[in-house]
């Protein structure tokens, strides 16, 4: 786990953590990644919570799949909703706040959904804004593929999707992948929220 930090603007980065899951943990994901990507073929849930635009037109072109509408409250038979856990560990969080006390948010979250984004060649997602306090976002690869770089457009920043990368950033920050133009990227987003107020 390499822990970088992306400066955004003078006063505030984002943190990128390389190979952020281990050998094991990151042939786990794949292996369900796979039989899921399947399950994602067949838009069963039919984009359920991807952004649009003004006009209501989806600002995706790729499968999704939210991991929480398929497993609903049999999360442990998901090796990939337990292994995902890791982004809420002691290690983390103390690479996180030795830069900066703001991702001590992250450690006192009480809820968070994971969304699948499947990209074969000619699939994107426009530039848009989450709906979280956090967006956790790690990419995977079920093909070499090529394009399918992050970018954060505001700030004129884009930045290589290589497998196992993490990047962290608040949800508001206008984001969005490039074209994938060969092969298939598969990105896991974690939805960081708090669904109530806590004291912990």
């Amino acid at each position: 786990m390499v822990v970088s930090f992306i400066d955004l603007t003078n006063n505030f980065s984002i943190p990128v953590i390389d190979n952020f899951y281990s050998p094991s943990e990151l042939e786990d994901i794949k292996n369900e990644l796979k039989l899921l990507s399947a399950v994602a073929d067949l838009k069963i849930f039919k984009n359920d919570g991807v952004a649009v635009d003004e006009n209501g037109k989806l600002r995706q072109k790729s499968n999704s799949l939210f991991l929480d509408n398929l497993y609903i409250d049999k999360r442990n038979l998901s090796k990939i909703l337990t292994i995902n856990r890791k982004l809420f560990s002691e290690e983390v969080r103390t690479k996180l706040i030795e830069k900066s006390l703001f991702y001590e948010h992250i450690f006192y979250s009480d809820f968070d959904t994971t969304l699948l984004n499947f990209y074969g060649p000619t699939d994107y997602y426009q530039p848009h804004r989450d709906i979280s306090c956090f967006t956790a976002l790690t990419f995977f690869k079920l093909e070499e593929f090529s394009g399918g770089n992050l970018v954060f457009p505001e700030y004129d920043i884009k930045v290589e999707a290589v497998e196992n990368r993490l990047f962290i950033f608040p949800g508001f920050i206008l984001h969005g992948s490039e074209e994938v133009t060969k092969g298939i990227r598969v990105s896991m987003a974690q939805f960081i929220n708090y669904r109530t107020g806590t004291d912990r």
